[in-house]
């Protein structure tokens, strides 16, 4: 089951927006306002993946930084 709480619901309604306002030509912050707030749960699938991908990327990073650290340090 996908969460859903009120993060999570922003995150997919934001997506959702940014996705349906490239294919019809307005700008984003339009199609927020004419999306609705409980998005299908595809949003809340592609909020969560992208969610997931931003973390693994941001612990890479961090982990990269550190070996750089040590080896200055050293």
């Amino acid at each position: 089951m996908l969460d859903k709480n009120k993060v999570d619901r922003e995150l997919a309604r934001r997506i959702c927006a940014a996705v349906v306002s490239c294919h019809m030509g307005v700008t984003v912050a339009t199609q927020y306002k004419n999306t609705p707030e409980d998005v299908g749960d595809l949003w809340y699938f592609l909020a969560a993946l992208a969610e997931k991908l931003m973390r693994e990327k941001q612990d890479n990073l961090i982990r990269e930084l550190e070996r750089l650290a040590t080896e200055v340090i050293q």
